[in-house]
């Protein structure tokens, strides 16, 4: 069963879930502040920022103080702190409003192109927010202007930046559900996430500054052969491990202090953020050329319009079907007529609804019968499989009346919208696969088409049209 923390008109729902993981989440950054190698994580901020970005309805003032709320009262309860607890969370809360007042209106649902421009976002929105909090966060903690709020200044700033940027591209993510684990366990899948792991015990034994970036191969490996989300919890969990690493002297990169009042452990943060980024780019431009490629392979063999077959796609589809010479192949090929008069008086993108609609009805008609096709302008073919004569004709008048019956809407108006039919049927004779039998008897079906035309249109001329019955005019 599926619990939803936040519905969009039910404030006080919303204000309590926020309050309420607010609250665990403080609790949880207040303990991992004891041990040195942990004080990085105070993931509140970055938590309560991908929550708000997600639900936008959230960004209003009475569900910031609600979460500054519970800040509040986790310091005072749990902290033993008075006035320091509402001068201190303003930082917090100032991390949230900036980070998620730059991203919100970026992380909707976009193409792929667009979501490349807005994870470049990520970077500023928690560079800005960081620099926000800490300078607040500073100022309130040490409250003059010396070394010690050089350093105060310095560790605020790395633990937000580092945070968000690590936290965040996991929190944005829209397509956990369509990850699958199992398909994870593959080789090629697998080999880079070892490989990270083998980095990072070869950046330590190497140490100094370069041992952070070691890994950065591997990770661009990562983004390359896994999906998004997995590519950002490779992301975090490495640069949570390189923070560790780092805080217990396994991973030497100590610098001059004389020449910046940063600890080791500082310098890792932003190190590790800087890091964390470059991977997390590649892995969304990945996917958007992914989705680009498969895009563009259903777009050589499906219309863009109608979302039929094109020609292309039914000589593709067609390769699909079993050849046989005692099998026959049936034709219908259909024209609309008077179709130059519908773009001349009510514009092409009246006649596009036209062919859309008309590819409807047709579909609609047909099934999973044939092969449905829109052959080029205003014409459409149907390709069927061990049919007679009078099923063929059956099916094609059935098509032709369900343009006829019900008219078409056009800017307001109504409009009767009729076609022209031509039909082909015939068994393999020289032909040895379908696609040349198609070709064929596509341009036997030109013929009677061509009949049905000068015949006065809006009617179905059938195989053999010269010494047979065309049907009546509707």
């Amino acid at each position: 069963m599926r619990v939803k923390l936040f519905e969009e008109h039910n404030f006080k729902k919303n204000a309590l879930s926020l309050f309420l993981i607010t609250l665990l989440f403080c609790f949880v950054g207040s303990h991992l502040r004891i041990p040195e190698e942990l004080s990085l994580f105070w993931p509140v901020n970055a938590l309560i920022a991908g929550l708000m970005v997600r639900n936008p309805f959230l960004h209003q003032a009475r569900y910031y103080l609600a979460c500054f709320s519970a800040m509040v009262f986790n310091d005072t309860v749990f902290s033993g702190w008075a006035l320091p607890a509402f001068t201190l969370n303003v930082a917090n809360i100032l991390f949230v409003l900036v980070a998620v007042s730059m991203l919100i209106k970026h992380f909707q649902e976009q193409s792929g192109s667009e979501r490349i421009t807005h994870a470049l976002r990520i970077f500023p929105a928690c560079l800005l927010a960081a620099f926000a909090c800490a300078t607040w966060g500073a100022l309130a903690q040490e409250g003059k202007f010396n070394m010690q709020l050089a350093t105060a200044w310095g560790d605020w700033f790395s633990e937000q930046f580092s945070t968000g940027a690590m936290l965040l591209p996991c929190l944005l993510i829209r397509h956990w559900q369509s990850t699958s684990f199992r398909h994870l366990l593959q080789i090629n899948k697998i080999s880079p996430v070892i490989a990270v792991v083998l980095s990072l015990g070869l950046g330590a034994m190497m140490g100094g500054a370069g041992s952070l970036t070691f890994p950065v191969p591997a990770l661009i490996w990562c983004a390359i052969a896994l999906p998004v989300p997995m590519t950002s919890l490779v992301i975090l969990i490495t640069g949570i491990a390189e923070i560790i690493l780092v805080s217990h002297g396994v991973m030497n990169i100590e610098g001059n202090e004389n020449l910046l009042p940063l600890s080791h452990l500082t310098s890792a943060r932003l190190g590790v953020a800087t890091v964390a980024l470059s991977p997390l780019i590649v892995a969304v431009s990945m996917d958007a050329i992914r989705q680009l490629n498969q895009r563009l392979a259903l777009r050589a063999d499906y219309d863009f319009l109608t979302q039929l077959l094109s020609r292309s796609g039914l000589y593709e589809s067609l390769k699909q079907e079993k050849f046989s010479a005692d099998r026959n192949m049936g034709v219908i090929l259909l024209d609309v007529d008077y179709f130059k008069a519908i773009n001349d008086n009510f514009g092409h993108d009246a006649g596009d609804k036209v062919l859309e609609e008309i590819a409807r009805r047709m579909q609609r008609v047909v099934g999973n019968e044939g092969h449905i096709c829109r052959f080029g302008g205003e014409e459409f073919v149907v390709v069927l499989f061990d049919q007679n004569q009078h099923q063929l004709y059956k099916l094609a008048e059935a098509i032709r009346q369900t343009m006829v019956k019900e008219k078409f809407w056009l800017h307001g108006n109504t409009v009767t919208v009729t076609v022209s039919l031509g039909l082909a049927l015939d068994r393999p004779a020289e032909e040895r696969e379908w696609q040349s039998l198609a070709n064929r008897l596509i341009s036997s079906a030109d013929k009677n088409l061509y009949i049905s035309k000068r015949n006065g249109r809006n009617q179905t001329s059938p195989v053999n049209a010269k010494h047979e019955f065309t049907s009546n005019v509707a």
